[in-house]
């Protein structure tokens, strides 16, 4: 049986922790296989409100920038970097102001970004996250504008880019499944946002029946459910860490999951005081999994 993919979202907020400061046992390249995502690379907006196309990373570049990125890579070169583009909240929507200008400056301003991430073996980023909460427009303009830019950054070989994700919720995933079915094949992963749920998720099976009509629309091997740390989440919980783990860990012995993520690295490393150790969610899942994997 292939690795359990373990995927992070990391420099999300203003939190002083690093990618060299987050602990190396939940790294465990050993029984996973661990991605960071930073978060986000986000695009500059006109006065109306509309996507520029220029994208800037808003990640603190002293924290998760090149130098760190290229000390986690040679202490663990098993790790894959992504880097999510969009953004998480209203201010950081999908709407092009224009849509072939949006499409070129879009790429050439990912591609000059990722490009600042290279060392004497190349790119260090293996890949991309699309993670737009907001989207203003039509169906259509989406998934062109966004599937352009996911076959142009994947079949540039100067960016060596082999990890294509998408990040839907509820919300929002007619959308990303339409972009799902235009590129099947260039879209590796699907990062599903359980904690966004409109409706509570009340035990393990109501997480397990919504996972499995997502598996129908998406294949059986492409679902990673996720689960959040931020405290935005967690006060308004949609799900719960135990409903969560023991629907993961069902999945896991019926060989129907190929991997979890977490929102996200800086919250779990700072926890309100009434909450537990940092990082406590991490060690409970990973643990979880891995007895689950191995039994």
């Amino acid at each position: 049986m292939s690795k359990v993919i373990f995927r992070e979202y990391i420099g999300v907020n203003q939190s002083s922790t690093s990618l060299t400061d987050f602990p190396t046992e939940i790294i465990n390249t050993e029984n996973f296989e661990f991605h960071f995502i930073l978060g986000f690379a986000s695009e500059e907006y006109d006065k109306n409100g509309k996507g520029k196309g220029i994208f800037k990373e808003t990640w603190d570049v002293d924290y998760f920038g090149p130098k760190k990125v290229k000390i986690l890579k040679e202490n663990n070169p098993n790790v894959k970097v992504v880097i999510s583009i969009g953004g998480r909240d209203v201010k950081t929507p999908f709407d092009p102001y224009e849509e072939y200008s949006w499409n070129r400056k879009a790429v050439k301003s990912l591609k000059e970004l990722i490009g600042k991430y290279k060392n004497a073996s190349g790119n260090m980023i293996d890949g991309i996250d699309i993670n737009y909460e907001t989207i203003k427009t039509s169906n259509d303009l989406f998934v062109k504008c966004i599937g352009r830019v996911i076959t142009q950054l994947k079949n540039d070989l100067d960016l060596n880019i082999n990890v294509v994700s998408i990040a839907p919720s509820e919300k929002n995933e007619p959308y990303y499944r339409t972009l799902y079915y235009a590129n099947k094949d260039n879209i590796n992963w699907v990062d599903y946002q359980f904690y966004d749920q409109e409706k509570i998720v009340s035990s393990a099976e109501a997480f397990i029946e919504i996972y499995n009509n997502l598996i129908e629309d998406y294949g059986p091997d492409k679902v990673l459910p996720g689960i959040s740390t931020d405290p935005i989440d967690t006060k308004n919980v949609k799900i719960t860490q135990h409903n969560f783990i023991d629907g993961c860990v069902k999945l896991l012995h019926s060989s129907k999951l190929p991997g979890v993520f977490l929102w996200n690295a800086n919250d779990s490393a700072n926890p309100s005081k009434s909450e537990n150790e940092p990082y406590a969610l991490e060690y409970t899942l990973q643990d979880a999994l891995t007895i689950s994997a191995n039994k």
